[in-house]
């Protein structure tokens, strides 16, 4: 997809990113059902952005149901910023957040189960956990924040 990320790039902006971005999200979809979930006043409008994605081979339409699915994922933008997991996406810096929570309450745990009194190590290893948690938390609620939906 190396020669067709720039032209995903350039076409993956605005309105088209935000169906682009439904289509990801919610599987395959019809040109109404588009324009009613995103507002969109005219179902044209959602047609002739559907007409680019088809075009750009990153959607195809399925004639016999006459909906539109991704063909090909992107991760281009914001788009990289994000995984899918089932059929939601979810911005990177929330595993990194989940795994480094994680990782503090068990060594919390094992801290106070120890039943000594609070070294200092501890206390620079609970600071120093705990700093990493609360930046990886600021930085996945302000990717959240880009998503174009």
């Amino acid at each position: 997809m190396n020669s067709n990320n720039s032209v995903a790039e350039e076409l993956l902006k605005g309105k088209t990113l935000q169906i682009y971005w439904y289509l990801l999200s919610h599987g395959q979809s019809g040109i109404r059902e588009i324009q009613k979930q995103l507002n969109i006043p005219s179902s044209s409008t959602v047609s002739y952005h559907m007409n680019k994605l088809v075009t750009a081979g990153l959607v195809s339409q399925n004639i016999k149901t006459d909906k539109y699915l991704i063909k090909e994922e992107v991760k281009t933008g914001v788009l990289g910023l994000y995984v899918k997991f089932g059929g939601l996406l979810i911005p990177r810096m929330a595993f990194y957040l989940s795994f480094s929570l994680t990782f503090f309450i068990l060594t919390l745990i094992l801290i106070l189960s120890r039943n000594t009194p609070l070294r200092l190590e501890d206390l620079l290893f609970l600071v120093f956990n705990s700093s990493i948690s609360i930046i990886f938390c600021f930085e996945a609620i302000r990717t959240y924040k880009m998503k174009p939906l």
